[in-house]
C-alpha cells in the first residue's frame, strides 16, 4: 500500500498541468500573503489599510481567489466522477461545492449566530456560544463528508482511493486551521497582537490548503484524463486489429 501511495503521488507531482497550475496561481498568492501581513501590521500600528487586503474579510482579494479554485476543484473532481463513476470524485467535489457556497454566503457564521442565539448561558466556558455553534456545524459537515468517503473509499479501486486519500489529508489539514486554530483565537481573552497572529495563522494556513487542494485536483484530473483516453486509444486499436 505504501509502494501504490508512493507511485501515485510520484505520477501526480510530474504531472506538466499541476506544474502550470502552481506556477500561474502561486505568485498571486505570495502577492495576497504580502497584502494580509500588510494590513495585519497596519492593524497593530494604527494605520489602517483597504480592508479588501485582509485574507478573512469578505469580498477581499484572497476570497475571490479562493471562490475560483475551490469551484474549479469541484468541476474537475465532479467530470472525473462522470467519467469513471469513482464516489471519491463525487463526495470530494460536493464538499467542495460546499466550501465555495459557505466561503462565499458566510452559511455558518449565519448558522452560528443563529443556533449561538439558542444555546443555554455556559459562563464557565471562555468562549461566544456563536462561536462554539459554528465549530458545532464544522463538525457535523465533517462527519457527514467522513461518513460518505469512508462508503466512498470502500467501493473504489485503488488508484481513486489513493487520490481520495490525498484529497481527504488536504481537508484536514485545512479542518485544523480553519476549526482549531479558529477555537484558539476565540477561546479566552487575547492581546491585540496575540489576536493578529492567530487570525494570520488560520488565514495563511487555510489558504495553503486550498491552493493544495486545488493542484492537487489537477493533477488528477490531468493524469485521469490521459490515462483515460490512453484506454480508450488502445482498445480502438484492439478492435481494428480484431477486424
Amino acid at each position: 500500500m505504501i509502494g501504490d501511495l508512493w507511485r501515485t503521488s510520484v505520477e501526480l507531482a510530474r504531472s506538466r498541468a499541476l506544474h502550470i497550475a502552481l506556477m500561474c496561481v502561486v505568485p498571486y498568492a505570495c502577492v495576497l500573503v504580502g497584502l494580509d501581513v500588510a494590513a495585519h501590521y497596519g492593524d497593530a500600528t494604527g494605520a489602517a489599510l483597504p480592508t479588501q487586503f485582509f485574507m478573512s474579510q469578505d469580498g477581499s482579494f484572497a476570497e475571490f481567489l479562493e471562490y475560483s479554485l475551490t469551484t474549479a476543484s469541484a468541476v474537475m473532481l465532479f467530470v472525473l466522477w462522470l467519467r469513471t463513476r469513482a464516489m471519491v470524485y463525487l463526495t470530494s467535489a460536493v464538499l467542495f461545492v460546499w466550501m465555495t457556497l459557505d466561503n462565499w454566503g458566510e452559511v455558518h457564521e449565519q448558522l452560528g449566530f443563529t443556533l449561538g442565539a439558542m444555546l443555554p448561558v455556559m459562563d464557565w466556558l471562555p468562549m461566544q456560544p456563536h462561536h462554539l455553534a459554528e465549530s458545532l456545524i464544522f463538525v457535523v459537515v465533517g462527519v457527514v463528508w467522513l461518513a460518505g468517503m469512508a462508503v466512498a473509499l470502500r467501493q473504489a479501486d485503488k488508484r481513486a482511493a489513493i487520490h481520495g486519500a490525498l484529497i481527504a489529508a488536504c481537508i484536514a489539514g485545512a479542518a485544523v486551521f480553519g476549526i482549531a486554530v479558529d477555537m484558539a483565537t476565540s477561546w479566552g481573552d487575547h492581546a491585540p497582537n496575540v489576536l493578529n497572529l492567530f487570525a494570520f495563522v488560520e488565514d495563511e494556513g487555510e489558504f495553503a490548503m486550498i491552493v493544495i487542494m486545488f493542484a492537487l485536483s489537477v493533477g488528477i484530473f490531468d493524469v485521469e484524463a490521459r490515462r483515460l483516453k490512453g484506454e480508450t486509444s488502445g482498445q480502438g486499436a484492439l478492435r481494428t486489429a480484431s477486424a
